[in-house]
This record gives structure tokens, C-alpha cells and sequence, in this order.
């Protein structure tokens, strides 16, 4: 192995580690996430499309001959979760922007972009891009529901929704494109620079989503401290409730569907409400964004403990 090599499978292997430290600079270099900010989303999907082109058409074909898994995910994340965090809002102790912030964001679909993190994690990409995608498209519906029943009622997400879908598609798209005249043995000699190159663009997001921030942390650090605590405890009892319940599906299946249980497209919810809703609840609903980049570094840790290793045991 070259030293370059060996180099880009130490990015790769530590992605996780780099996507926590970007948010560190991005907060301390407010200048470079603001340049940064208007990337995000094309960065995004560029690293969405990056781990689309890895896809094992076998492994879809084999989902897609076994459809109750990803029925159940879809069920699971868009419909049972969300009607138990609100159940459980009504009986807890939490203020009410905690109790509605909770309640949203679980019933917030699945995030799209699941790729890179299938890449970091070792949770399965060929599942997950079978059902976040029809998850997504249930929550144009089940997303104004059940914000109705939270106390905020008149969502119209099915604009914002059908428009991610568009983007999304496009990135997808194109990789199976690609996919269709080149084999999958062919992108797998270019393994580890798609993975440098989707470890760079998370790095991206994760700086640009920090724009403006650090003047709102020094504004209100209780807050935001309260915020960050609530979002990462709530993103982790998602994550464990969602692993619990497909345990006896097998480790990879429990950790692809605590993936996307902890955590939901935080970008289609604050394009909905950002400067609709009042300032403790948009603080609430951009630290859960944060912790997209700030949590992946301890589940890594937690999903291997629990069996689970990036590369179904190769190194990355």
C-alpha cells in the first residue's frame, strides 16, 4: 500500500471524527462557514451521489424480493415513532417548545442523504436508499398530521418536500446512470477516492450549517446548551428505540434503522418553520441539525461495540 493510499483510508476510517471537528471550525471561523453556507445542499447531494455509484444492485434486487423490511422502516420512522413521542410529550415534564420541538422532529421523515453515513457506519446504503425515499413521500403527509396534533397546525411541507425529492432523484439519478453501462467492480477500483471525496463534502455541510451560530451562542449560552443536550438526548433515544426494535433482524438491519430513526431530515423542517416560530423553538430545531455532524463520532463508537463495522469487516 502507497503512502497516499494509506493516507485517504485514514480520512476514510476517521470521517467521522473530521465531520464533529468541521463543526468546531465552522463556529470558529464564521467567515469560512458563511462562504461555505450557500454549498450545502449541493454538497450534500454531491456526496449522496459519490456513495449512490457504490450500490450493489444485487444486494437492491434482494431487498426488493424481501419488501416487509423496508415497510416496517417506513411504518416505524413515519408513523409509530412519531405518534409515541407525542404521546409521551403529554405526559412528561417538558416545557412547551421542548414537548412541540420533540414532537416535530420525530415526526420529521427519515434523512434522505443516508449514504455517507452507511459509509462511516456500516449500515446498510442498499436498504436505507429503498426507504427513505418512499418515507420521505409519506411525510408530506403524516408530517402536518401529526405537527397538528403537536399544537402547530397549517404545515404545508408537500412543496418543500416534492422539491427535495427533485434534488435527490437527480443525485440518485445520475449515479444509477452511471451505474447502468459501468459494473460495480469498475467504481470499486476508485473505492477509496469516492470515499475521500464524500468525506469532503460532509466536511463541507458540516462547516456551512454552523452560519451564524457562534453569535448565538454568545448571545444565549444557557439556551443553546439546553437545546444541545435536548436534540442529542432525543436523536439517541430514537437511535436505541429503533435498534431495540429491529434487534432480531440481525445487527446491520438494527443499526440501519436506529440510523435513520435518530435522525430526520432536519433541513425539510427548518425550511418549513426558520423565522415562522418562536426563537426558543427554531433554536431547538437548528441544534438538532448540528447533531447530524456531531453524533456520528460516538455511534461509531457504540454500533462497533454493538457488532456493527464500516465495510462489513474490511478496513475503510
Amino acid at each position: 500500500m502507497t503512502a497516499l493510499q494509506a493516507l485517504t483510508r485514514w480520512i476514510t476510517g476517521h470521517a467521522t471524527l473530521f465531520m464533529s471537528a468541521s463543526v468546531v471550525v465552522g463556529l470558529l471561523a464564521q467567515d469560512l462557514a458563511r462562504l461555505l453556507s450557500p454549498l450545502v445542499i449541493v454538497a450534500s447531494m454531491s456526496a449522496m451521489f459519490l456513495t449512490a455509484l457504490r450500490l450493489d444492485r444485487r444486494l437492491l434486487l434482494g431487498w426488493i424480493r424481501r419488501p416487509a423490511v423496508p415497510i416496517s422502516i417506513i411504518v416505524f420512522t413515519t408513523l409509530v415513532v412519531p405518534a409515541v413521542v407525542i404521546a409521551l410529550t403529554r405526559i412528561g415534564a417538558l416545557s412547551p417548545s421542548v414537548a412541540l420541538a420533540c414532537a416535530l422532529i420525530a415526526a420529521t421523515p427519515p434523512i434522505i442523504s443516508v449514504g455517507p453515513y452507511c459509509l462511516f457506519l456500516g449500515t446498510d446504503n442498499e436498504l436505507l436508499s429503498l426507504s427513505v425515499l418512499p418515507a420521505t413521500a409519506v411525510g408530506i403527509i403524516s408530517l402536518p398530521f401529526f405537527a397538528s396534533l403537536a399544537g402547530l397546525p397549517g404545515l404545508e411541507p408537500a412543496r418543500l418536500a416534492l422539491e427535495l425529492l427533485a434534488v435527490v432523484g437527480s443525485a440518485m439519478g445520475g449515479a444509477l446512470l452511471i451505474r447502468a453501462f459501468v459494473p460495480l467492480e469498475r467504481v470499486e477500483r476508485h473505492a477509496v477516492a469516492l470515499d475521500v471525496g464524500a468525506v469532503l463534502m460532509m466536511i463541507t455541510v458540516a462547516i456551512g450549517v454552523t452560519d451564524g451560530l457562534a453569535s448565538l451562542i454568545v448571545s444565549r449560552p444557557g439556551a443553546v446548551v439546553e437545546a444541545f443536550l435536548v436534540t442529542a438526548g432525543l436523536s439517541l433515544a430514537l437511535q436505541a428505540l429503533g435498534w431495540l426494535v429491529f434487534a432480531r433482524r440481525g445487527v446491520q438491519v438494527a443499526g440501519s434503522v436506529a440510523l435513520v430513526n435518530g435522525f430526520r431530515n432536519m433541513a425539510l423542517l427548518l425550511g418549513l418553520l426558520i423565522g415562522h416560530v418562536d426563537a426558543s423553538l427554531q433554536l431547538l430545531l437548528v441544534l438538532g441539525q448540528l447533531q447530524l455532524f456531531l453524533l456520528p463520532s460516538i455511534m461509531r463508537v457504540a454500533y462497533r461495540r454493538l457488532g456493527l463495522v464500516p465495510g462489513g469487516g474490511k478496513p475503510v
